[in-house]
């Protein structure tokens, strides 16, 4: 510190502290709106969960290397599918697809294109250098704004491959609450199906990130820049049944419009073709308290034959003298693509 009179300043130096001075409160004003939007824009992005679907955007390339995700982009653009909501299929980094690298592709060309979608990144004024960081701006202005709460993008379904042993894993947002309710419903069409969660941020750098909402799938094992095709396609064994028997009420004294029996209280309400019933199981109850056992209404029957019940007690089927169906069931193998699993 000097005690001593400043001297003059010269206007040279009084202009250039104006401009320093300028700079510092855009610089100021960008960061107190970019957190602003981060955390509030957001986190109302995520919440708002009911707001129905209108675009999805499923992504592939997004690192060049990993080809597993251009299939499904290239399957989904020959042969889009019918929706109830508009589906684009997108090349992420196709610079970095194209380009030669340990095979095919290269993981990115300057620096990874998933670390370049954080709102201030986005919003900075300057001419990024990087191509993944100009090419980060293109996806946000097409899919985005990142800022907005009403994005261009509803959802958007980011396609990896990882060398790891992950299988099926989805990873997002522990507040987005459509991701989530989407991970749920996937999961019970394929149990096997794992669920991460982002690191809970106000804004995170993957691009994923700049919808309303938004998935990263990772599937492996498979090694970079080589397609693992078991990973395309799903083998499922399911259940079919065919109806065996049709059964109907016991009647009084030959009379049909009379029932002597009725569907027996174990058998009321189970849940339909899930529960085999054996020869002893109890089918038909009369008032007086005897039972009437599947063993005697379907005396042919074998002991090893399996038969499920389903139509039970169908208020419908009354008037054709149905009171319940028994179907056989048969196992079967099925194999299918990938993309016929629903993805929203």
């Amino acid at each position: 510190f000097s005690l001593g009179r400043s001297p003059t300043p010269s206007p040279d130096a009084c202009a250039c502290s104006v401009r320093c001075m300028a700079s510092a409160l855009f610089l100021l004003s960008c960061s107190m709106v970019s957190t602003v939007s981060t955390a509030d824009t957001q986190e109302e992005r995520r919440c708002n969960h009911l707001r129905p679907i209108g675009h999805v955007a499923i992504v592939g390339g997004t690192h060049g290397n990993e080809r597993m995700g251009l299939i499904m982009v290239d399957e989904l653009q020959r042969k889009p599918p019918t929706c109830s909501y508009r589906l684009s299929a997108l090349v992420a980094n196709e610079e970095a697809v194209v380009a030669r690298g340990t095979g095919a592709g290269r993981r990115y060309m300057d620096t990874d294109l998933n670390r370049c979608f954080l709102l201030k990144d986005l919003e900075r004024p300057d001419v990024p250098e990087a191509s993944e960081e100009r090419r980060a701006r293109e996806i946000n202005e097409l899919l985005g704004p990142k800022s907005s709460l009403t994005p261009k993008t509803d959802l958007i379904i980011d396609l990896h491959s990882t060398t790891s042993n992950t299988g099926v894993l989805l990873c997002l947002h522990p507040h987005d609450k459509f991701a989530l309710q989407l991970a749920a419903h996937l999961i019970s069409l394929d149990p096997s199906i794992r669920i991460a969660l982002w690191n809970c941020e106000d804004d995170v750098a993957l691009l994923p990130s700049i919808s309303r909402s938004g998935i990263t799938v990772e599937v492996g094992a498979c090694a970079h820049s080589i397609i693992v095709f078991e990973l395309l396609e799903k083998v499922a064994e399911i259940s079919l049944f065919r109806r065996a028997y049709t059964l109907d009420y016991p009647r009084s004294n030959g009379q049909s419009t009379v029932q002597s029996a009725f569907i027996h209280p174990k058998l009321q309400g189970v849940r339909e073709l899930q529960e085999r019933l054996k020869t002893s199981s109890p089918v038909f109850a009369r008032l007086d308290g005897s039972e009437e056992l599947l063993g005697s209404v379907v005396p042919d029957m074998g002991e090893d034959e399996e038969l499920y019940p389903m139509f039970i007690n169908e208020a419908a089927y009354v008037e054709k003298n149905v009171a319940l169906v028994l179907a056989s069931r048969r196992v079967e193998t099925v194999t299918y693509w990938a993309r016929h699993l629903p993805v929203a």
